[in-house]
């Protein structure tokens, strides 16, 4: 028992005396998985970056990062940092299980496809490359090979519950209703207190027309989470086949009110507001529904059958004419155009439609299972309610330009904000105590009279004992210029630079002052130009080419002037002398998506989110996903 105890203590010493250094690489390495566990992922992507400088040749802090990233929406940035895991560690099969999921979620299959058979190859009985391959086809509707893998996944001893949820799902897109609800009570045994588990068996039974068990169900659902939009649309489905369509309506006004962007309730309550003769309102809804998706042809099919009840022809045949087009064999919409035709007193064009619907019918009656599913995939998709107009606000951005750049910097030497970038090179160039606070323009402090006459008050007495120092004029012109006070600001900051030309915070205020004055209409707005400001943030380069705010003004004064390449030659001096600046990215980015570079626009605002700058993920979720 001793000599244990010997043992150990020698193990606990080398450990300690080998591994101290270690430990401190790995602290952000650990620190950064307790964060992503905890779901606090902007923490976490910042402690795997120490975590990579640290150690750059680690696999490990580049694909943790692109796990975070991928839970933040930023499937670019997890994709990057995912690849250069794999560039580290190519053998390892979990990146390509990673990047396989990241290339599902981006719709990329045939790539996801070749992860899976890659990280197959390195070891085939790994069970979580057959479930996340069962995701992918399930996703395609391919549901017998997701079937397929999910049994090998089972023979491979995974235990995961999303093993049984992925088959019963895929068994009920095969309409084996009865197996898929031997698998969601698996699930539900597992997990009694999920309530969208019992929904899923709830639609089992819908189908199965088991009503009373579904309605069971939804109100196990409900109890568990009384704001559950699934339930509460599965019992508005159940209440309409009931025949219950004040039930039906309010489920799915209930349903409205938790998801102001679900189509498919709007399509619904369209249906049931048709049915009761409401068709004013059955309209609106149709509207938006197209308005979320513009390419559902069941929209477009019903409000045109609608507008020809109210013997609206024109309007019908519009949105007849849309549904065709999006659908060129729609036998049904031939058919309802052939009417308004007849009732517009198009007799000729009537037939033509007319003769058109039987073509069509008698060519699809050789079809072949296989052109019949790809034909039904097809129908699926344009009759969708999820959001048709993927690439419509990426390509509008230009048009709209909905998202504004991030705006100037100014310096002040006043500061109420907690978190303040201070300027401190000079200081450190001229053994000075002035403090000097870069804030955005948007957030400068406004009310500061009173804090102005104390601080003019004691510059004032420092000019008065030393004439000659540069450091205070430039104080005083700070103050001044705070207060737009002109024509004083104007006068100190010339002082200052004659007394002391290389002083670049002088020339930086000067341009941000005449940037200010350009945007009133001060009288001393004709005695300067935008070249001026030019001027000035050239000269702050000039003395001072490290000095990133001045190179991110001047990109922004070229967005303004829609001069788009040059604005982003700016921000990219400005990302090179501090690769850590977070706007920089973000406003290049806005501008990249202006001009439709959409893959690099994306790289740099995965980069600003990665930085810091929440707000980031809003655009990447918007226009990258």
């Amino acid at each position: 028992m001793k000599n244990h105890l010997i043992l150990q203590v020698l193990l606990v010493t080398l450990v300690f005396n080998n591994g101290f250094s270690q430990i401190k690489k790995e602290n952000k390495l650990l620190i950064g998985r307790i964060e992503l566990s905890n779901n606090n992922y902007q923490q976490a992507i910042e402690s795997f970056n120490l975590a990579s400088t640290n150690e750059p040749l680690n696999y490990e802090p580049y694909y943790y990062k692109a796990i975070a990233k991928m839970e933040l929406g930023d499937l670019f940035g997890a994709l990057s940092d995912n690849n250069k895991a794999i560039e580290l560690e190519p053998r390892n099969v979990d990146l390509y299980i990673l990047r396989g999921s990241i290339n599902d979620r981006q719709l990329n299959y045939q790539k996801a496809f070749e992860d899976y058979s890659k990280a197959l190859s390195i070891d085939n009985k790994n069970p979580d490359i057959y479930l996340s391959r069962a995701i992918t086809y399930s996703n395609l509707e391919d549901y017998n090979n997701a079937i397929n893998d999910c049994e090998s996944a089972i023979r491979y001893r995974s235990r995961k519950e999303l093993i049984y949820l992925i088959r019963g799902m895929s068994e009920l897109g095969l309409k084996n209703y009865r197996k898929a609800i031997i698998d969601f009570n698996i699930i539900i045994d597992n997990s009694p207190n999920n309530a969208t588990n019992y929904v899923r068996r709830a639609s089992a039974y819908y189908y199965l027309n088991s009503y009373d068990s579904a309605l069971t169900d939804i109100h196990r659902a409900l109890i568990l989470d009384n704001k559950n939009s699934y339930a509460f649309f599965q019992r508005a489905m159940i209440f309409s086949k009931l025949n219950k369509t004040d039930e039906a309506l309010s489920d799915l006004n209930q349903l409205i009110q938790l998801s102001p962007n679900s189509s498919s309730a709007y399509y619904n309550r369209a249906l049931i507001l048709s049915e009761k003769g409401n068709f004013k309102a059955s309209i609106k809804d149709y509207d938006k529904v197209i308005n979320i998706n513009n390419k559902n042809i069941l929209a477009y099919y019903n409000r045109a059958i609608i507008y020809q009840r109210l013997k609206k022809y024109r309007e019908a045949k519009a949105d007849i004419e849309k549904s065709i087009t999006l659908y060129p064999d729609f036998v049904d919409a031939y058919k309802v155009r052939a009417t308004i035709k007849q009732a517009l007193g198009d007799y000729k064009g009537a037939e033509n439609d007319n003769q058109t619907a039987q073509i069509i019918n008698r060519s699809k009656i050789n079809i072949t299972d296989s052109l019949k599913h790809a034909e039904e995939l097809f129908i699926s998709k344009i009759t969708s309610f999820s959001n048709g107009n993927q690439t419509v606000e990426s390509s509008n951005f230009s048009k709209t330009k909905t998202i504004s750049v991030l705006p100037d910097y100014y310096i002040q030497t006043i500061s109420n904000l907690n978190e303040k970038r201070i300027v401190d090179s000079w200081n450190n160039t001229k053994k000075t105590f002035t403090s000097y606070f870069l804030i955005p323009s948007n957030q400068l402090e406004t009310n500061l009279e009173q804090v102005f006459n104390t601080n003019l008050q004691q510059v004032n007495r420092e000019i008065e004992m030393n004439t000659n120092d540069a450091e205070f004029y430039l104080k005083r012109a700070i103050l001044y210029s705070s207060i737009k006070n002109f024509k004083n600001a104007l006068a100190d900051f010339d002082l200052s630079i004659n007394l002391d030309s290389t002083n670049y915070i002088a020339y930086f205020c000067k341009a941000n002052f005449i940037h200010l004055i350009l945007s009133t209409k001060d009288t001393f707005t004709n005695k300067y130009s935008i070249i001026d400001t030019y001027a000035n943030y050239s000269k702050c380069i000039e003395k001072n080419p490290n000095f990133c705010f001045a190179y991110f003004n001047s990109g922004n004064l070229k967005f303004q002037e829609e001069k788009y390449i040059e604005a982003i030659e700016f921000y990219t001096k400005a990302i090179k002398v501090n690769s850590s600046f977070a706007d920089a990215y973000y406003n290049r980015a806005l501008i990249l998506l202006i001009l439709e570079n959409r893959e690099q626009a994306c790289a740099d605002l995965s980069k600003a989110g990665e930085l810091g700058f929440l707000p980031a993920y809003e655009v990447i979720a918007k226009y990258c996903n």
